[in-house]
């Protein structure tokens, strides 16, 4: 059978698409992806045509979103509707708010989808009924119905390498036009993930609701094997020579024991031999797992902080990591000077009040500099239990006003939201504060004027006229959005990745933690 796969996300790289075709492939389907991902709700008309073409001869056609672009992924519905072929709407949207789903396509898949998708294909092409296959829910006579869920794939290794054959791929380009993909094997950076899920619950992250769907259906945090996943690496490296890091994009990446960390450093540089990002929360940080991390190739480290207050990170977030814990994390990276330093703070929190970002404030100030700060915009994404709450509390409606469709990346952004209206002018400083940590500065904010910036008068007179802030806040996108542009066109050109954040020890420096004594501080 052939399988037109589209994904509705902007995301060029569309792992878990990419794993279903190779699944797909491997039990002797034909299957074309398209990423028709784009910042409208709708594609054009123009564009709706060309995609109808390009699925025309599919017996069977899945579209894949997250919330952001669940709207997106409707108009593609509605557009492929006419031909007459089945169509199974997954991907997390789908996953964590299925009633949102339901009826607009011929079926939705909640959860996994590579065993799913060879499964529905399989009984179509025997000519089988579908509608009771594990993980499906549909409407049928006004009456929905989500079927049970199929057990978590067990074993990472045994799935087939993710599809970049780009036999047949297409994209949606920025005039709207479906074209060939295959320029995407010049990319400077590879996306790459080796496990699937992660240990902790925080409430506004999808994976606590995707432990409650998939209560009794296995281990839900898994790993490929060292070896597999160095291996895949390398085939990732080998298909995309123009690449000069890895992003490893795995929940928590420093979550393995000590001794698959030595069999990692002992095997990737010479196995593959790029640098690598990753992420990882500040309680797995060590100064065993850092020096081995380096020893392979590690050049920057993703810590997700979220809040500088204990009380949110505990009583709404459920996050684990107090402020202790984070400056810890913070010291031992300081101790590797060829690494980057990235901390993740979320703002536009509706629950936090003054102290709270006041907290956070404190906490980005004592982080060691050089560092990098980057703020998310909070979302309240649907079906997770922060989103549960904020119904119940009255902070939000539903759906409609969650900001679901924020581009959380862009900048603190209250409009359109009034759940974001509170403490504006911290919000906007915070904001303000993305980008790099020195001495002298964080992100655009000058330390020295830090005392004045927080004096109570000063908050007191901000919260009362909130032009400043609402200036202060444009003021944040309008830098970040330049920073952003200014950073995708210096990588290019720059060999090492590192060199764009100026940091002390480049490629071919020898590994490990600094002496007493190490130099200047890295740049400005």
């Amino acid at each position: 059978m052939h399988i037109t796969l589209i994904c509705a996300d902007e995301d060029g790289w569309a792992i878990g698409l990419r794993s279903i075709s190779a699944s797909l492939r491997r039990a002797g389907h034909a299957t074309r992806i398209v990423l028709a991902g784009g910042p409208a709700a709708a594609p054009a008309p123009r564009t709706l045509a060309e995609l109808r073409g390009l699925a025309a001869s599919s017996g069977l056609i899945g579209v894949s979103s997250m919330s952001r672009s669940s709207r997106r992924a409707k108009s593609l519905i509605e557009a492929l509707r006419p031909l007459g072929r089945p169509i199974v709407w997954g991907g997390m949207h789908p996953t964590l708010y299925p009633e949102d789903c339901v009826g607009h396509a011929d079926l939705i898949c909640r959860g996994e989808g590579e065993d799913f998708m060879v499964d529905l294909a399989g009984r179509l092409s025997r000519g089988e009924g579908f509608l009771d296959i594990p993980n499906g829910g549909y409407r049928r006579d006004g009456r929905t119905v989500f079927n049970d869920v199929r057990p978590l794939l067990a074993d990472l290794d045994g799935l087939p390498f993710v599809d970049f054959s780009f036999a047949g791929e297409s994209r949606i380009d920025h005039r709207g036009r479906v074209r060939p993909n295959g320029a995407m094997k010049e990319e400077r950076s590879i996306l790459f993930t080796g496990s699937r899920g992660c240990a902790f619950s925080c409430h506004y992250c999808s994976n606590d609701r995707l432990k409650t769907i998939y209560e009794g259906k296995g281990r839900y945090v898994r790993k490929m094997s060292v070896r597999a996943f160095v291996a895949a690496a390398k085939r990732c490296r080998d298909l995309f020579p123009r690449a000069r890091y890895i992003y490893f994009t795995d929940e928590d990446f420093l979550a393995r024991p000590l001794g698959e960390f030595r069999e990692f450093a002992a095997i990737y540089p010479g196995e593959v031999g790029l640098p690598f990002e990753c992420m990882a929360s500040p309680q797995q940080i060590s100064d065993e797992k850092m020096a081995l991390l380096v020893k392979a190739g590690l050049w920057r480290v993703d810590v997700g902080v979220e809040s500088g207050s204990d009380r949110i990170k505990k009583e709404i977030f459920n996050r684990q990591g107090s402020n202790d814990i984070v400056l810890r994390a913070a010291s031992v990276i300081g101790r590797y000077p060829g690494v980057v330093a990235y901390y993740f703070f979320i703002i536009g929190n509706p629950y936090e009040g003054r102290d709270d970002l006041l907290g956070t404030v404190d906490l980005i100030r004592r982080l060691p500099a050089p560092a990098f700060i980057r703020t998310y915009n909070l979302v309240f994404i649907p079906g997770t239990k922060l989103f549960d709450r904020a119904c119940r509390d009255g902070i939000i409606s539903g759906l409609a006003d969650s900001g679901f469709e924020i581009d959380f990346l862009s900048g603190f952004d209250y409009r359109g939201q009034a759940w974001k209206k509170n403490n504006l002018y911290l919000n906007g400083l915070v904001s303000l504060m993305t980008g790099k940590a020195t001495r002298w500065r964080i992100g655009f904010v000058p330390r020295p004027l830090l005392p004045l910036l927080l004096s109570p008068s000063w908050l007191d007179f901000n919260d009362r006229h909130v032009l400043l802030s609402k200036a202060l806040i444009g003021l944040g996108r309008g830098g970040l959005k330049l920073r952003r542009r200014g950073l995708l066109l210096v990588s290019k050109v720059l060999k090492d990745p590192r060199s764009a954040y100026n940091v002390r020890a480049l490629a071919g420096k020898p590994a490990g933690p600094p002496p007493a004594s190490s130099g200047p501080e890295a740049g400005s």
